[in-house]
């Protein structure tokens, strides 16, 4: 076990660098001179020399891959163009507030969809199972933005229970007490509960619309893991010996839970890059506004960093889910230490040699 987890570190590490390599060579070739979009269109071409020549533009890309892998490497992932603030420092402000929805949406995305999921498989075939796989297929076909505005079409414009989508805060709402330039942080740290307040509920609307977006997903995946697990014979078995159907429903539950772990890592993939729309929609102050304002101005160390920042979480993030599925699951336990067991163990070659041999008479 040990060495399936020096491994998978070792693997991690190496496509850390690979992902940093990419993460560079395709950013650089988005169109446009960062170095005239910061100077403006009246610059001379004086002046955009220059400038190229203070941010290392000017040199081979060679050079400049070399210069961004080693500092990637050391965390350190550059100055904004135009903030001229650390690119590592904006992430950290930026984070939380995309937290704030990725993480109670995932939840909420896994309650729906394991519902949902779950009643399809134990009513398959029936009325219900039809109405929810064609609930859960309407749900797949709405773009995520789409699905952002019809619920504020709904909540906000129609029902009047939905605050306005205009960010976390409004101009009109108190600020807490800066401190890490975090809103969200600051708030909790300085104890404003009013403004955390109101910011939960303005965070309400875009966690509900992640959760339904990414619920469909679950309960597809639910639907067909759950069918299968419970036409297995071990649950077959446990009817059989009449145990009670919620520890039958355990037991299937427990079959896939590869399955469930597996895509619950791709779901929080998917919501943290999808939070660039849904924080466009809502004009969420999270990473996501944040890349597309760099996008915007061709601030290419922000989009390498938001690029290269979800990059490495899914890629850890994997890792983990294939190192914690070998502790928890018995069969690929078995099967890492059965590969360990044939590594070690010498070859007929080897053992042949090691085997003395007696001389003939």
């Amino acid at each position: 076990m040990i060495r399936f987890i020096l491994g998978r570190v070792l693997l991690a590490g190496f496509l850390v660098i690979v992902v940093i390599s990419a993460c560079f060579g395709l950013v650089s070739l988005i169109p446009g001179d960062p170095a005239f979009a910061v100077l403006g269109e009246f610059a001379t071409p004086e002046q955009v020399a220059e400038l190229n020549r203070k941010l290392g533009l000017d040199q081979p890309f060679l050079i400049q891959w070399w210069n961004y892998v080693t500092a990637a490497l050391r965390g350190d992932l550059g100055t904004s163009y135009f903030s001229g603030a650390p690119i590592t420092e904006e992430i950290l402000m930026r984070l939380p507030a995309s937290l704030l929805l990725v993480i109670p949406g995932i939840f909420l995305a896994v309650v729906i969809g394991v519902a949902v999921g779950t009643a399809s498989a134990y009513r398959r075939g029936s009325a219900l199972d039809r109405a929810l796989s064609g609930l859960t297929s309407a749900t797949l076909a709405i773009p995520e933005f789409a699905l952002a505005l019809i619920l504020i079409y709904v909540f906000f414009q129609i029902l009047h229970i939905a605050p306005p989508p205009l960010g976390m805060l409004s101009p009109l709402d108190p600020l807490p007490p800066q401190q890490t330039g975090s809103v969200l942080i600051d708030a909790v740290l300085s104890g404003s509960w009013e403004t955390i307040g109101v910011a939960a509920s303005r965070a309400a609307l875009p966690i509900v619309t992640l959760g339904i977006f990414f619920s469909a997903f679950f309960a597809r995946a639910v639907r067909t893991g759950l069918t299968a697990a419970l036409q297995s014979p071990q649950v077959e078995f446990a009817r059989a010996c009449g145990l009670s159907e919620f520890t039958v429903f355990r037991y299937a539950m427990g079959d896939m839970r590869r399955t469930l772990l597996t895509f619950l890592v791709i779901l929080t993939g998917g919501a943290l890059s999808g939070a660039v729309i849904l924080e466009t929609v809502f004009s969420w102050p999270g990473i996501g506004t944040w890349a597309i304002d760099g996008i915007h101005r061709v601030d290419i160390p922000v989009i390498q960093g938001f690029v290269l920042i979800i990059a490495t979480t899914l890629l850890f993030a994997y890792v983990a889910v294939d190192v914690l599925i070998a502790f928890i699951d018995p069969r690929v336990r078995a099967q890492v230490s059965a590969s360990s067991a044939r590594e070690s163990a010498p070859s007929p070659v080897e053992t042949e040699a090691r085997t003395p041999t007696s001389d003939a008479s």
